[in-house]
């Protein structure tokens, strides 16, 4: 895949600095920083090295064990990973380690204002040497490298690169005459077939906090790209007028009751009746597919993925939500160097495949190679079609609002009448936030 054809070269991510949010369309173009050091001095470390790293991925463990076993191999490094089972746990625990020598090697976290904030505590060790040899080997594109970067430099790699479809279950669509929608016309005639039959067309929860932002985003974006990138930005209100109407529509699909429960749980629940037929649509991220094949699913014969339309029909625009995890190095490791030379290995093209096919989803490396035939579909979709992706929410704006908004967001999901209070919440916390950060 050229990088002219490969979507990760139209990211929309925020732009971050010390001082200020650079707002507008904040697209990501050259955020390498131009270090002229190799990594030859990374080279000559012990053979025997076990590094700690710290994740909320659980459902991943077994997978970063045999990414360790690998590594070990290939450069004689190993890692020891620590899982947490849930995520507010999991920052709790990191934030109170990192400015320690109780601080762990490596950690999963994730990137643009929720980087931002270890960046300014001195938390994350610099690595732009790293990203300037993964440019020039071709393992990383250098439009992904703002997600990372903070007055220059790079202060993490990506963990992995998602994009946000729904996915569907083929066999459902099949036996309701259902074909990919691509108007949201077609959209909610599908939920109105489904709903009929005695099928749950959309999955979604509040259980866990975050999950609570993904119709969100959708709607707005779903709306008008530019709305989204003004409305994380600060540049425009929760309140207004077109903001309001996005979560109208979303509070007719709730209404219509075409949504699960909002007490299921998305690693447990949705999983098996996704695959049951009980669910027949639910947007996430590509690396939530392994819950699928968990449970028997075969990507792009049992399930597939499609990009939820515009709601606007006159919108022209192609538009899908992308996440960036991050993998950090803590500027308190016990082993720098040989940290650094783990995450040399992890982008690489070797580690990237490995990674991504046990996960089953998209590689962050654009050499490496997917062996999941829903994966390659949806690249090839997104690059001929000439896609733009934008950052996901949860990193998108700035982590006060964010944190509050999820909470609000689960109070309109179970209270839909709170529509105007709930953005007019999340409005004032908007405010407090940008108000604080002009300061700075």
């Amino acid at each position: 895949m050229s990088y002219s054809s490969d979507p990760r070269s139209r990211i929309h991510a925020p732009r971050l600095d010390r001082r200020q949010l650079l707002k507008g369309t904040a697209a990501a173009g050259a955020g390498a920083a131009a270090a002229s050091m190799g990594l030859g001095h990374l080279t000559d470390v012990s053979a025997q090295t076990q590094l700690s790293f710290y994740h909320d991925k659980s459902p991943w463990q077994d997978f970063f064990v045999q990414l360790g076993a690998s590594a070990q191999e290939a450069i004689g490094i190993g890692w020891e990973p620590t899982p947490y089972s849930d995520t507010t746990s999991y920052q709790a625990a990191l934030l109170a380690a990192l400015p320690t020598d109780q601080a762990p090697d490596m950690f999963t976290w994730w990137s643009g204002y929720r980087l931002e904030d270890l960046y300014t505590q001195g938390a994350l060790l610099d690595i732009s040497d790293i990203w300037t040899q993964a440019i020039a080997d071709g393992n990383m594109p250098e439009s992904l490298a703002a997600a990372f970067t903070f007055d220059g430099a790079q202060f993490a790699l990506p963990s992995n690169v998602s994009y946000w479809p729904v996915f569907y279950n083929k066999r459902v669509f099949d036996d309701n005459g259902l074909s990919v929608p691509t108007t949201w016309d077609e959209f909610v005639g599908a939920a109105d077939t489904l709903k009929a039959a005695g099928i749950t067309p959309f999955g979604a929860t509040q259980v866990g906090r975050w999950p609570a932002f993904i119709w969100f985003e959708e709607m707005i974006l779903r709306s008008d790209p530019q709305l989204y990138l003004d409305l994380t930005a600060g540049v425009v209100q929760y309140t207004d007028d077109a903001v309001v109407a996005a979560m109208e529509v979303w509070k007719g699909l709730i209404e219509n009751e075409y949504f699960t429960s909002f007490d299921v749980d998305m690693n447990v629940d949705i999983p098996p009746m996704f695959a049951n037929g009980e669910l027949a649509m639910y947007p996430i991220g590509t690396w939530y597919q392994s819950n699928f094949i968990d449970n028997g699913m075969v990507p792009g014969e049992d399930y597939d993925m499609f990009v939820m339309p515009n709601i606007n029909p006159d919108l022209d625009a192609k538009s899908i939500i992308f996440e960036a995890g991050a993998l950090g190095i803590a500027a308190n490791a016990p082993n720098p160097d040989e940290s650094k030379q783990m995450g040399a290995w992890w982008v690489s093209t070797e580690a990237t495949t490995e990674f991504a096919n046990l996960i089953g989803d998209a590689p962050s490396n654009p050499n490496a190679v997917s062996d999941n035939q829903a994966v390659k579909s949806l690249i090839d979709m997104l690059s001929a079609d000439g896609y733009t992706l934008y950052q996901r929410y949860w990193e998108a704006s700035p982590v006060p609002i964010v944190e509050g908004a999820v909470d609000y967001l689960a109070q309109f999901m179970l209270n839909p009448g709170d529509l105007m209070s709930v953005l007019e919440s999340i409005q004032q916390l908007a405010d407090q936030t940008w108000a604080e950060r002009e300061g700075q």
